[in-house]
């Protein structure tokens, strides 16, 4: 460790591994639902076929997101206090149960917009799978073209306000840190940008991986321009996400432009400390400027494998952040000088990897369970953006011209659908049309 800095067992740090990993699951929440309106709010066709898969893993990780803060709590059940007693605005815990409460609710109605269509043709056939999605269709029966069309017009106004709450859900985090003025490395304007520019980091490179994974699994290839458009943008924010932590470098490590307090803790703790590792070597090395050069290599950017590597990395160096953050900020002492706060993670029991672990298995059975109960591999295809919605764009190019076939897993029942000229017509159910 450099300086003068010493271990003390003056202080603890409250904030453990869990709430590290809170901000990094809303992130992921914020950063995928963006995702998934880049084709319907900013007419980014060819990412038609990936909002669905997008809206199903920002719900899993939304419902996910607040096991996190419930592990940390030594008394889970006051939970029920902010549910029954007005703590609005004055309770940042108040807020956010406002504000994730109302994601919930619309991207529930997203959902069913979503996936309404769909959901009807399924419906159509017989066996407990039909009526499951004639269930979920709330029993709606119209397939045609008039009502995709104002089903598609819904979603672009629910994207919009869902892109708000998206930020505002992820942005208050940073600026719950942002607003504690007893910790130096915390008390800066920037974090909450901070927050949500690297939530969309690591939303785009999750939606990356969960894409190629998910499209190999189900045996389909994926869309090599889609892929590409994703780790466009993926540079684009890394660049940004850079700036402006070179900004916050300057800011906090010059002593010219920083109060000694964050001076003196951001050089010892985080350049030259115990979380020098963590923030050089993996917050900006292999987070940004490792995801960066190997993009720039032409084989790597063009290579699946290279994508994976990529993805993975700046999921590593969010995660970093976060940490460097949370437990970084508490690191400095607020009782003595020249001494450093430390923390553990244990391995199993309270506030350890066993519950992170936990946290993320929750999150990926909720995801399983959505794909599995919802069609996602068709409706990008069934629900092609309207060029009355956006006048002169040009045709997706997501929408072939091959059928897409569904199949009923209980009785067997199957739907081919053409996608030439009209996308709603030529529905087949046992030999009969519709």
């Amino acid at each position: 460790m450099g300086g003068s800095l010493t271990h003390s067992g003056l202080e603890n740090a409250y904030w453990g591994v869990m709430v590290v990993t809170y901000p990094f699951i809303s992130g992921l929440v914020a950063g995928s639902f963006v995702v998934s309106s880049l084709s319907h709010v900013f007419r980014q066709r060819k990412f038609d076929a990936l909002a669905p898969l997008a809206v199903l893993t920002s719900l899993a990780l939304l419902i996910a997101a607040p096991l996190t803060v419930l592990g940390d709590a030594r008394q889970p059940s006051n939970v029920l206090e902010l549910l029954t007693r007005d703590h609005f605005p004055y309770s940042p815990l108040a807020t956010f149960i406002l504000i994730w409460l109302t994601y919930i609710a619309l991207m529930l109605v997203e959902l069913y917009f979503a996936f309404r269509a769909t959901n009807v043709r399924i419906g159509m056939g017989e066996g407990w799978w039909a009526k499951l999605h004639r269930a979920l269709a709330l029993g709606s029966r119209d397939a045609s073209e008039s009502r995709a069309r104002r089903d598609r017009k819904v979603l672009v106004w629910l994207s919009a306000a869902g892109i708000a709450l998206a930020f505002l859900f992820h942005g208050y985090i940073g600026f719950v840190f942002g607003a504690t003025k007893a910790r130096a490395l915390w008390a800066t304007p920037l974090m909450p940008v901070l927050f949500i520019v690297s939530a969309m980091v690591s939303g785009i490179a999750l939606m990356w991986l969960i894409y190629v994974v998910a499209l190999r699994y189900i045996g389909r290839k994926p869309d090599r321009q889609l892929a590409d458009g994703l780790l466009v943008y993926l540079m684009l924010f890394i660049l940004l996400d850079l700036f402006l932590d070179a900004v916050d470098l300057v800011t906090s490590a010059v002593p010219q432009y920083a109060q000694g307090a964050t001076y003196y803790g951001f050089y010892h703790l985080m350049l030259n400390g115990p979380f020098s590792l963590t923030y050089l070597g993996i917050q900006l090395g292999v987070g940004m400027v490792l995801p960066l050069v190997l993009w720039l290599v032409p084989v790597v950017r063009r290579s699946w494998l290279g994508g994976v590597v990529i993805s993975l990395a700046v999921l590593a160096g969010v995660y970093a952040m976060r940490w460097n953050v949370v437990l970084g900020g508490q690191a400095e002492s607020k009782i003595s000088s020249n001494t450093v706060v430390t923390t553990s993670v244990p391995l199993t029991g309270f506030d350890s990897l066993q519950t992170v672990l936990g946290v993320f298995a929750v999150a990926l059975l909720l995801f399983l369970l959505l794909t599995w109960l919802f069609p996602w591999r068709d409706a990008g295809e069934i629900y092609p953006v309207p060029d009355e919605i956006y006048p002169g764009s040009e045709p997706s190019p997501a929408i072939g011209d091959q059928p897409v076939a569904m199949a009923s897993p209980a009785s067997g029942t199957s739907m081919s659908m053409s996608m030439q000229g009209n996308p709603v017509a030529g529905v087949q159910i046992d030999g009969g049309d519709v």
